[in-house]
């Protein structure tokens, strides 16, 4: 039997893009330069593209993000469907591996207010205690399961029905600037959204990446959201 482990740890890594600040120059200038279009300075007319909701250009670029988090977390990138593509692991397919989330004490989990206004606060040790319990015994359960089913014979896909949303998934992440930015936007609380907080933390990484590869779009995205 594998040996089962939990962690709170939502990684966020770029695989691989394409496209820049000036493909987004050259998808803009084309519609008054046509093929002459050419690289030039960016901050202006990235300001100006964001600010009059001219977004189309920053879909000519592609990023593509290996995302390392819990089911439950997985399911909610799902829900972005346009421009994104995503590929991942399958359980129908492969033996999954006994990793799964466990909230650290730093995880606010009481909620306090009613659906779409609401905020977490501390809710003590003896709440946080109870998660850990409640956690790992499920965890360990569902997993004791999972392999006795394997063990007899049963097929990959019966036997997955028994795992937690708290079980890792791993899926690749594939889309453009444009998407990128709503999906930080609705994903973060930095716009006045309420996002759940393990969302959050992949959104925030996406974040990062886009501040290092597009820091005029992003500038002007943040001015925008001023």
């Amino acid at each position: 039997m594998k040996e089962v482990t939990f962690t709170d740890k939502i990684t966020v890594e770029l695989i691989e893009a394409s496209g820049d600040e000036q493909s987004i120059v050259r998808a803009a200038r084309v519609s008054t330069k046509g093929s002459k279009a050419e690289a030039e300075e960016a901050k202006g007319l990235m300001k100006f593209l964001v600010r009059e909701g001219h977004h189309v250009p920053l879909e000519h670029t592609l990023l593509t993000f290996r995302v390392h988090a819990p089911i439950f977390v997985t399911r909610q990138i799902l829900k972005h469907r346009a421009g994104v593509s995503i590929s991942e692991e399958s359980g129908r397919y492969r033996e999954l591996e006994p990793v799964f989330y466990k909230p650290s004490r730093d995880r606010k989990i009481k909620q306090v207010g009613k659906t779409g206004d609401y905020n977490f606060v501390e809710a003590g040790e003896e709440a946080h205690a109870t998660v850990d319990s409640a956690v790992i015994y499920a965890s360990n359960a569902a997993w004791s399961c999972y392999e006795t089913m394997l063990e007899a014979g049963v097929a990959k896909e019966v036997a997955r029905m028994v795992l937690p949303v708290n079980l890792y998934s791993t899926m690749f992440v594939s889309l453009n600037l444009r998407s990128a930015l709503h999906f930080v936007n609705l994903r973060t609380s930095r716009t006045g959204s309420h996002p759940q907080h393990e969302i959050e933390q992949v959104a925030e990484q996406v974040y990062e990446v886009l501040k290092e590869r597009f820091p005029n779009v992003v500038e002007a995205w943040e001015a925008r959201n001023d």
